[in-house]
């Protein structure tokens, strides 16, 4: 018998020995509330009175072994409830479960949901607990792109990487998969692979921007050019802004975060055409906040201006700042041509 062979056999004795626990397997006080658990069709949106039972009275050796469960909804349930109660092995748990493939429908609002693997739900909880420290992050991360990116929590992570060899393939790869109902997926992985700034990657991102821009989930676009300003993406530019910008901007009704990171793709290219649109932005839609001051459109276009400076927006930025007061310029992150975004956190 061969070395490899040999080794496999050990390797799946010891899957088909891994011991998943029934119901009866686990103390009487437990099994009523774990049967009506077990009974469910997805996981509930909000606590129940069983979950809340099990949180409170399970000992944490109990909710470990209930995430071997043979249940897959009574595992995701055991793992919330240990990262609930910041028992320090949580992430030591979810690592080793990152194998745990089995579909769960997660109810996550009263009507809205969708399946998910149990290893997903398991990473959403330990981020939303927002105790993993950065280095387990990159970790973590590691090892779903590489090992797991088939996971759908992998689509929120890659628009935090940045720019790594080792993650190009499968950023490549997704940024390739379209899906009409979430058409963010393909964009977000299209803006991890615009921070490549590889030539070999224009006419692809090209095609999806040009096929894309006039529909939804454009911030995306919008974030991948201002990452990769190359000059073919330009001329995207000038034409939505001639069709989703130009005499459409009215004080009845108010712009959106879209027109924000617009006009930071526009100032990335620190050219005469980028400073008409820009000052086009900041003459328009002024009033709709008032008696609130400063308005939403002069706010991103002054953000804009600052991130990708260039003597050309010199007298652009002087104008709005002088309508602005300290307290203003303050309270937006603004010192001289520093700026902090308070929105650009990153998630992973």
């Amino acid at each position: 018998m061969s070395k490899s062979i040999y080794l496999f056999l050990i390797l799946l004795v010891f899957i088909s020995c891994k011991k998943k626990y029934e119901v009866d397997d686990f103390r009487k006080e437990l099994r009523p509330y774990l049967i009506r658990l077990s009974k469910e069709k997805s996981l509930p949106a909000s606590d129940t009175i069983a979950k809340k039972f099990l949180e409170k009275n399970a000992t944490k050796e109990e909710l470990i072994n209930l995430i071997d469960a043979k249940n897959p909804l009574l595992r995701v349930v055991a793992y919330r409830a240990i990262v609930n109660r910041s028992e320090p092995e949580y992430f030591d748990l979810l690592i080793k479960h990152l194998d745990d493939t089995a579909k769960v429908t997660w109810q996550y609002y009263e009507d809205a949901g969708g399946v998910f693997e149990v290893s997903d739900l398991m990473i959403r909880k330990a981020h939303d607990k927002n105790g993993l420290s950065p280095i387990q992050k990159k970790y973590l991360v590691e090892k779903v792109l590489l090992e797991y990116p088939f996971l759908d929590v992998s689509n929120w992570m890659i628009k935090d990487v940045d720019a790594n060899e080792k993650y190009y393939n499968i950023i490549k790869y997704k940024s390739k998969v379209e899906n009409e109902d979430k058409c963010g997926d393909q964009l977000i992985a299209c803006y991890a692979l615009s921070k490549f700034n590889k030539k070999e990657d224009v006419n692809f991102l090209y095609s999806v921007f040009h096929n894309s821009i006039n529909g939804y989930c454009v911030e995306s676009i919008f974030k991948s050019i201002e990452a990769f300003p190359d000059k073919i993406f330009f001329t995207l530019l000038k034409d939505y802004f001639e069709k989703n910008i130009k005499n459409k901007l009215t004080s009845k009704e108010n712009i959106t975060n879209d027109v924000l990171y617009f006009a930071r793709a526009v100032a990335s290219y620190e050219n005469k055409d980028a400073l008409d649109m820009l000052n086009y932005i900041e003459q328009n839609n002024t009033y709709i906040n008032r008696p609130a001051w400063p308005p939403s459109n002069k706010i991103y276009v002054l953000k804009a201006a600052t991130i990708h400076y260039n003597k050309i927006y010199d007298e652009l930025i002087k104008k709005i700042k002088n309508e602005m007061n300290d307290c203003d310029l303050k309270s937006f992150g603004f010192s001289s041509y520093q700026l902090l975004e308070n929105n650009e956190k990153k998630d992973w």
